[in-house]
């Protein structure tokens, strides 16, 4: 498996980031593009590092935030024929209560091309061994109300449940590969969920953001606890994961944290970066 970043939080001089995150995985002859930045400059760094994007197999949207999702529009421009596969959920709107109440959901000019979205709502098997696996968890909601993620419920603000959020899963002879864009629901959920979706098999891979980035003072902060940190890091060694490869929505003190606990075992992703896995 290959895996290219088309876009991250971070970047060398000759391409653009932004906030946000877009990866295309190539696996088996099919390439997947998941998720598609804030804006067209996923395009823009996949025509720089001369990748097409007009042959590709499949597109998913991990969930209903429009860092992932705002690039879209200039993929339905650009190619006319390719649908976006995504939970039914996604096009709710979506809130941050960070730094006060404010929308975060996909764009109008993404939503305008609502016909072009592919709705799944249960595990679904888009090729043979890949999955797209929703959250089957109850009480998210309780990690939305402490992240102050929300959407709306008869114009009420209400904890987000992560009820749009989907982890993209590959059955490899490796093991299981598992791509959850920001983990919003949780890692040991999102992997116990992959898990129940192919039983007997481990988890080789874990790839994408892992919600632990915050602003404290102007600085970028981590917003997990040492025990949290600590939680999370066990729960990896126990599963024997290889490979984190993790960005964007992590953060640097993060970063930092989970590579003093698990190593090499961590790696950061950056706009441009092709790892195989």
């Amino acid at each position: 498996m290959k895996v290219t970043v088309l876009i991250e939080n971070t970047s060398p001089d000759n391409l653009i980031h932004e906030h946000g995150l877009s990866l295309l995985v190539e696996e088996n002859g099919k390439r997947i593009l998941l998720d598609a930045g804030s804006t067209e400059a996923f395009t823009h760094n996949a025509e720089s590092m001369g990748i097409s994007l007009h042959a590709l197999d499949a597109c998913v949207l991990s969930h209903g935030h429009y860092d992932h999702s705002g690039g879209f529009a200039a993929l339905f421009e650009a190619n006319k024929e390719m649908s976006v596969y995504a939970l039914s959920n996604a096009v709710h709107p979506y809130f941050s209560g960070s730094g006060g109440i404010h929308e975060i959901g996909i764009p109008a000019n993404v939503l305008a091309h609502k016909d072009r979205f592919y709705f799944v709502d249960e595990l679904t098997e888009i090729f043979d061994g890949v999955y797209l696996v929703p959250h089957t968890t109850k009480g998210l909601e309780q990690i939305g109300r402490k992240s102050k993620l929300f959407t709306k419920e008869e114009n009420t603000l209400v904890p987000d449940d992560f009820s749009h959020e989907q982890s993209l899963v590959f059955d490899t002879n490796k093991g299981l590969i598992i791509f959850n864009s920001c983990s919003h629901g949780g890692v040991e959920n999102i992997v116990k969920e992959a898990k129940t979706a192919c039983p007997r098999k481990p988890v080789y891979a874990y790839v994408g953001g892992l919600h632990m980035k915050g602003k404290a003072g102007g600085k970028d902060i981590c917003t997990f606890s040492d025990e949290e940190i600590d939680a999370l890091c066990a729960f990896i060694q126990e599963e024997k994961i290889r490979h984190v490869y993790t960005g964007h929505c992590t953060g640097l003190p993060g970063m930092q944290k989970l590579r003093a606990r698990l190593g090499d075992t961590v790696k950061a992703m950056t706009t441009g970066m092709c790892f195989d896995l």
